[in-house]
């Protein structure tokens, strides 16, 4: 008899601490649900925002497994907090970009390489074979652009600053307008390139946003993007926003991109295309690196090239004039 009594108190204990982890783990993703939604007030709430399908997904599973044990009162809280990350996310599942007006269109590429110049060769003999027109490479060096040849057909359309020890890097099958800009307190480089589909042209703003990892270099990064609506808003053409934004989607960062400069995500309607970190499962990656555009266009194809071995995949983003 002492033996069953012994053996339903560790029974109990046990449910004890599966209960109390189910339940430090619910809080806990029902706290970066809703603190995502308040970026605006602290760096680390918009990180958090970064995290929306991953949160889902935790909280769906809390939700399931407390219910299924414990109270379904508190297993639907948790569910009801799964579903408000789901309802975030699933515009970009449940969108559908708009019809192409013609059959013109422009093919852009954006890579973040990590200056990493052993995977260059392979970089390069993978953009022969996707032929973009335009190809956009965040933190490139001199050394990555000068002591190696471009893929065939290709050339560079800019030098980086010569105050700079990274920067963007912008080829292209013809010549094309690039103009350098230099944003920000500390000059952040924006390559602005003037190309066109069909006859119709457009302003694309090739960028390079610097890590979040504080309120200094987040408040950075903000003033970097407010810099780069504002060159949109000026653009009597239509215009497109492509490179490392190093927030997701559901950051105050870039929802206030597209808002002021009437931006639409080119992954509405093709899912969560995540980048980085590279090395990892599709699921456990941030959809870092990202293509907006204006209303004026649409995204007609859009898929993520292959790990190279850098920190980020490319992404492959065909562009056409809005039915």
């Amino acid at each position: 008899m002492a033996a069953k009594r012994g053996t339903s108190a560790s029974v109990a204990v046990g449910q004890g601490f599966i209960g109390f982890g189910l339940v430090a783990i619910g809080v806990a993703a029902t706290l970066a649900t809703l603190l995502g939604f308040f970026g605006s007030t602290w760096w680390l709430f918009d990180y958090a925002a970064n995290f929306r399908p991953h949160l889902a997904v935790i909280l769906l599973m809390v939700s399931l497994a407390y219910s299924l044990v414990f109270s379904k009162a508190t297993g639907l809280f948790f569910m009801a907090m799964a579903v408000v990350n789901g309802l975030v996310v699933l515009p970009l599942y449940t969108g559908s970009p708009a019809q192409a007006a013609s059959g013109d269109d422009l093919e852009v590429v954006s890579f973040n390489v990590d200056q990493r110049t052993s995977i260059r060769s392979t970089t390069f003999t993978w953009v022969e074979l996707v032929e973009p027109d335009i190809v956009v490479l965040v933190n490139t060096t001199d050394d990555w652009v000068q002591t190696g040849t471009p893929p065939l057909g290709y050339q560079y359309l800019n030098d980086l600053p010569i105050d700079r020890v990274d920067g963007i890097s912008v080829l292209a099958r013809e010549n094309l307008d690039v103009e350098i800009k230099r944003v920000t307190e500390i000059r952040d480089m924006v390559v602005r390139v003037e190309a066109a589909i069909g006859e119709e042209p457009i302003a694309l703003f090739a960028v390079q946003s610097r890590t979040s990892s504080n309120q200094s270099d987040a408040s950075l990064r903000n003033d970097y993007f407010e810099e780069v609506g504002r060159m949109v808003k000026q653009e009597s053409i239509p215009a497109v926003v492509v490179g490392d934004f190093q927030s997701g989607p559901w950051s105050h960062t870039v929802r206030s991109l597209r808002s002021e400069a009437s931006l639409i995500d080119s992954l509405t309607g093709y899912g969560v295309q995540t980048t980085y970190p590279a090395d990892r499962w599709a699921f456990l990656r941030l959809p870092f690196d990202n293509l907006l555009h204006s209303e004026e266009l649409t995204t007609v194809e859009r898929y993520l090239g292959p790990s190279f071995g850098a920190k980020h995949r490319p992404i492959v983003v065909k562009l056409a004039l809005a039915a």
